[in-house]
């Protein structure tokens, strides 16, 4: 079986080599927007690891940027060797059997070209990108492993589901609620860390890495790597005495049931049982999850309250509630206030998209202020008010937004082809 293994590993490396050569991709290096033979409308881009080739993650970007996740994470596939493609065709606002459409071509593109297989392939995406990946694992073809972050859906096939969930993310609780109807199912976990609505950092991101290898490890399409077992179990180990050294008992569960769930069956793990029971024993323990279920309870409370309130409180009101929430948040460990902050910040991209197809001045004139007051760091919504002012004929207004929004860093592409801004050129 091992010899087995091994040989189908060198085959498919110098298939890759050779096709890798002809294509002219550097190991090492990132190649961006390389355009898809059968439909140049369409285009990825790619990053193979110095280390060894194994598998692939295809990345899922909310806008469609696939650059961006490989960037962050080249460093982490050199040391695992797992290739990293990004998919530039999948977006916020796309169609989603578009989306598919689209990523059926690119599969079938990067199947040919690089000689790989779907049962070596993992989906991650981040926000909306998530929702896509999900929906694509398994969806008429052999991949059965995804990541998700940011936003979540109920998957359609039965396939492997790691999770990703920041504890200042705006979804947070909605991520908490589906992790808990999936208790149940042995094929998903999710993991908490302190982090915002983003792509996980490099030192979250790693346990993505381990637990793709460490799955195949488990269900026997690779032998068992004693190394990465090994150092997967010190770096737990030593994380969870960590927690419990301060005291922060349920992080300390947590990654019990993290390690438990990826070493299974490829080590003992009789110290992470061990150390549960003993946590699940602590008055610490007990009072940290109580603390917990009060503050989810209350953050869905407020969070059904401001759905209700969006329009029908005014402006006033809310400049003062949202002050509120962001003195608030500077003391709050819990990240309860800024995840209500970046839950408004949602509400009002939504709102205000939707009241843009309506034409709806007087609730763009609501949300938007809603919107700036909870991100004003985001260029989104300065890209918003500078459409709303052009709508309005407020041509000094609108520039000035436009220019903060530029400031920000919104994409300037997207100001170019946008037709209420184009009157002001």
């Amino acid at each position: 079986m091992r010899k087995s293994i091994v040989c189908t590993y060198i085959i498919a490396f110098l298939f890759l080599h050779a096709c890798c050569q002809q294509h002219k991709i550097e190991y090492g290096k990132i190649q961006e927007n390389i355009k898809v033979k059968s439909d140049t409308s369409l285009s990825y881009s790619i990053y193979l690891p110095t280390k060894k080739i194994s598998l692939v993650f295809i990345f899922f970007d909310p806008h469609g940027n696939g650059l961006m996740p490989i960037s962050l994470y080249k460093n982490i596939a050199d040391e695992f060797g797992i290739i990293l493609i990004g998919n530039n065709n999948s977006s916020n606002g796309t169609d989603v059997n578009i989306i598919a459409s689209n990523f059926s071509t690119l599969l079938n593109e990067i199947k040919t070209n690089y000689k790989i297989e779907e049962r070596s392939i993992a989906l991650w995406g981040f926000s909306g990108g998530a929702k896509a990946a999900i929906y694509n694992a398994g969806l008429n073809n052999a991949i059965n492993y995804c990541v998700y972050g940011g936003s979540v859906t109920n998957p359609q096939n039965n396939i492997e589901l790691l999770g990703f969930n920041g504890q200042q993310d705006m979804n947070y609780t909605d991520l908490l609620s589906f992790s808990s109807q999936q208790q149940n199912n042995p094929k998903h976990f999710q993991i908490e860390f302190l982090g915002k609505h983003a792509w996980p950092d490099t030192i979250i991101a790693k346990d993505a890495f381990r637990w793709f290898l460490l799955k195949k490890m488990q269900k026997k399409e690779f032998a068992i790597d004693k190394n990465l077992v090994s150092k997967s179990y010190a770096i737990y180990k030593k994380q969870v005495d960590n927690l419990i050294l301060t005291k922060q008992y349920t992080d300390a569960f947590l990654t019990c049931n993290k390690a438990i769930h990826f070493l299974n069956n490829l080590t003992d793990i009789t110290y992470f049982n061990t150390k549960k029971s003993f946590l699940m024993a602590q008055p610490i323990f007990k009072t940290q999850v109580q603390n917990f279920q009060n503050n989810f309870e209350k953050e869905s409370k407020i969070k059904m309250q401001y759905q209700t309130d969006i329009f029908a409180k005014d402006t006033i009101y809310w400049k003062k509630e949202i002050a509120d929430l962001w003195l608030k948040s500077t003391t709050d460990k819990s990240g309860m206030y800024n995840r209500l902050l970046g839950f408004l910040s949602l509400a009002g991209y939504s709102y205000a998209n939707r009241a843009f197809q309506e034409n709806n001045i007087k609730a763009l004139e609501q949300i938007l202020c809603i919107y700036h007051y909870a991100d004003p760091t985001n260029p989104e919504q300065a890209f918003m008010h500078a459409k709303l002012f052009a709508i309005k004929n407020e041509n000094d207004n609108a520039k000035q937004a436009l220019n903060e929004a530029i400031q920000l860093g919104i994409n300037t592409n997207r100001i170019e082809n946008d037709v209420i801004l184009k009157r002001l050129q």
